[in-house]
This record gives C-alpha cells, sequence and structure tokens, in this order.
C-alpha cells in the first residue's frame, strides 16, 4: 500500500491566504509612501495680529500675545522676528521650504511698536543645505603624524 505524496495535494486556502497577504502588504507600502510635511515655528493668525497696533503695543504686549521670538535682533536693536516655515518632503528626496514668514516688530527707544515688516520664502535667501562634515585639521592625521604632533607640542611647552 502505498501513501499518497504530500507534494501532490494542493492547498487552495494556503495559497488563496498568500496572495491576500502579499497583496495586503503591497497595497500597505505603497499607502505609506507619500509626502512628509511639517511645520516649525510660530504661525500668526490674523486675530493676533488685529490686536497689535503700531504706536500703542509694547514689546511686553507683543510677549504676552506671542510668546518669546524666534530671534532677537543683534546688539539691541529694538526688533523681534517670529519665524514659521513649512517644509514638505518628497518620498525619496531632501527637504524643501514650501512656505516661510517672518513677522518683524521694531520697537523706538520706549519699547512701542514703531513698524511690522513681513518677509516670505522669496524674500530671503536661498541656502544649500550640505549634509557633508566640516573638514578639521588632525581628522586625517596617520598614527605616525599623530605621535610627532604630540611629540612637537611637548618640546613647544616646555
Amino acid at each position: 500500500m502505498t501513501r499518497p505524496s504530500r507534494t501532490n495535494i494542493s492547498h487552495p486556502r494556503y495559497i488563496r491566504f498568500a496572495l491576500c497577504f502579499v497583496a495586503s502588504l503591497g497595497l500597505a507600502a505603497v499607502g505609506a509612501c507619500g509626502n512628509r510635511i511639517s511645520s516649525h515655528g510660530h504661525v500668526i493668525n490674523e486675530n493676533e495680529l488685529k490686536q497689535i497696533n503700531i504706536g500703542t503695543t509694547t514689546r511686553a504686549d507683543i510677549l504676552d500675545m506671542l510668546g518669546q521670538p524666534s530671534f532677537k535682533g543683534a546688539f539691541d536693536t529694538q526688533k523681534l522676528y517670529y519665524s514659521s516655515q513649512v517644509m514638505l518632503q518628497p518620498v525619496a528626496s531632501t527637504k524643501q521650504t514650501q512656505k516661510r514668514l517672518i513677522y518683524i516688530f521694531t520697537l523706538n527707544d520706549k519699547n512701542v511698536l514703531e513698524s511690522i515688516d513681513l518677509i516670505n520664502k522669496e524674500d530671503g535667501l536661498q541656502i544649500a543645505h550640505i549634509d557633508d562634515k566640516t573638514p578639521t585639521p588632525g581628522d586625517t592625521f596617520g598614527i605616525l603624524e599623530q605621535v610627532f604632533s604630540n611629540l612637537r607640542r611637548r618640546q613647544a611647552e616646555e
């Protein structure tokens, strides 16, 4: 009496399950591929801008309404900068700036608002982001070069 071979028996239920599993995995992979959008900074809305009046609003009022600025003017220039931007990263690509707004609040010597300026993406400089490392002296020295440079330093200190 011979026993039937297991390799000749087909299992349509397992094949259908495997095909459904592979198909759902493929759909999940395709669905996960998409642009990623990220926003950074403080977005100032119209209601906040309506509460700010040139000539009457003070630095304290601005800080109470908007919080701490993104950055302040250097050398005490009496300017507050609120920056926001939206970045888009397409699949398998680098991030790209979609929208950038910088509100500049200029104050007088009495910390009262004198003017509000708006800079957008087109007004700003294009900055090329480079992911390479900045070369530093000594990072390419071999073992002998490191030993001799240390000996030279010790002799110079003595």
